[in-house]
């Protein structure tokens, strides 16, 4: 992964103990919207507003569960007005891993709507045990260089030539008439 910085959407404690341990580990840049309080380390940065820092991020954590119910974020340390998940799932860059807990259909909906590929993370076995499992899937993704697929490719059907390319090879492979 090229860019180190992360961003953590939402959560608990479990999160915030999440944003702690990869800021401990100097190898992540840890952003954190719609999670605030002391339990956060200073060496991690919290937005107030999102906008100002999602699209520095290469990767996003969701927390398990993503909603407490349809669309809305489940981020109890969140001292602001209640978060519409559907409100930064269109500003997600191409190209961004983002890791989920448990998705409800609502936002399973909205992230299809808004063609966001996402990777949902099995449950873990412990109630405390969210940060373990976001930290090996992350060590994972390091070793084998897993990128998340563009957004234009599914997995079911080739990647489409766009016009501008056929235009362009055409232009390109055009024979040259000198007058």
């Amino acid at each position: 992964m090229k860019n180190h910085n992360i961003g953590l959407l939402g959560g608990g404690l479990p999160q915030a103990s999440l944003a702690n341990r990869l800021a401990e580990t100097g190898q992540w840049e840890v952003y954190t919207m719609f999670l605030e309080g002391p339990l956060l380390s200073p060496a991690v940065h919290t937005a107030r507003d999102f906008r100002d820092v999602l699209w520095l991020c290469g990767t996003l954590v969701l927390p398990h569960p993503v909603c407490r119910e349809g669309l809305v974020l489940n981020a109890p340390l969140w001292q602001g007005p209640p978060a519409d998940a559907g409100q930064f799932l269109g500003l997600i860059g191409k190209g961004v891993l983002l890791l989920t807990g448990a998705v409800s259909p609502a936002f399973a909906r909205a992230a299809a709507a808004k063609e966001v590929t996402f990777t949902p993370l099995p449950p873990p076995e412990r109630e405390d045990g969210w940060p373990d499992l976001v930290m090996d899937h992350l060590g994972r993704a390091r070793d084998k260089k897993v990128r998340p697929r563009p957004r234009s490719q599914s997995p079911n059907t080739p990647l489409a030539m766009s016009t501008d390319s056929l235009a362009s090879r055409a232009y390109q492979s055009a024979p040259i008439f000198w007058a």
